[in-house]
């Protein structure tokens, strides 16, 4: 006995069987394209976000030319935090973005008058009010942002001059008040600052550095961050000497040229 059958049903019902796949074919289409348009967004933020950081840095190469200091200052302070906040125990990942963000504390400085930050003598009272400004200019520069690299740059901005004991500015920060990578960066300037020629005093040698960073241990300075300096100082100098090196192989270049970032 044969099967009846019903070709008028049968079309009816692969009728929309075909209109389905017809229909998550182009949902498919749809969302690879929405996936390409995503990935060409992501892109551009990311080349805006690598701008915008440049920029930042210019800056603070600006600030630092105007301030009179060696083209390499501030990759020695990103290098000194780095090593002081690994042996302090903080993660590899934190470390290498100190060293990015460590950079930037003195991008302030470029809204300080030149005649101020290199003037050969002291400072009068009034000029040292608006030098003490540079941390808020600095923080106002960099903004509030969420991305990790400006967050943690507003913040050494803001900080590295507050003291642990309290007497420090702008704020008057003191103890754990002040962020850590503030209290990092802190010494590691005064560190560097101190055993560079300046434009109103000549490099003190590193061993009275050293008993002036170990008297201010406790008021100054954090004395946690202090003892992490001192068990490490082989390695801070000889990062230094090699800094030294290729500052003297690189008088002649360009102060913008990427030579300046080396380790």
């Amino acid at each position: 006995m044969k099967t009846p059958t019903f070709p008028e049903a049968a079309s009816t019902l692969a009728e929309p069987a075909g209109e389905m796949e017809c229909l998550t074919r182009r949902i498919e289409q749809a969302e690879a394209e929405l996936a390409a348009l995503r990935k060409e967004r992501d892109q551009a933020f990311r080349a805006i976000a690598d701008l915008r950081n440049e920029t930042f840095f210019d800056l603070a190469r600006s600030a630092e030319r105007n301030d009179g200091e060696s083209p390499l200052h501030t990759a020695r302070i990103g290098i000194y935090t780095s090593l002081i906040a690994a042996e302090l125990g903080c993660p590899d990942a934190h470390c290498q973005l100190l060293e990015r963000a460590a950079q930037l504390h003195d991008i302030g400085k470029i809204g300080i008058h030149a005649t101020i930050l290199s003037k050969p003598g002291p400072l009068t009272t009034e000029e040292w009010k608006m030098m003490r400004e540079h941390p808020r200019i600095g923080a106002s520069i960099i903004g509030e942002s969420e991305q990790p690299l400006l967050k943690l740059a507003g913040e050494i901005a803001m900080s590295h001059h507050e003291h642990f004991n309290g007497f420090g500015y702008p704020l008057g920060l003191a103890g754990e008040a002040i962020p850590l990578a503030g209290r990092i960066v802190g010494l590691a300037d005064f560190f560097d600052a101190l055993t560079h020629d300046r434009s109103y005093r000549q490099a003190l040698p590193v061993d009275k550095v050293l008993s002036m960073i170990g008297e201010r241990r406790g008021e100054q300075f954090d004395p946690l961050v202090v003892d992490a300096f001192m068990r490490i100082f082989e390695q801070i100098e000889e990062v230094r000497e090699q800094l030294v090196e290729q500052e003297a192989f690189g008088d002649a270049a360009d102060w913008d040229s990427p030579w300046w970032m080396v380790y």
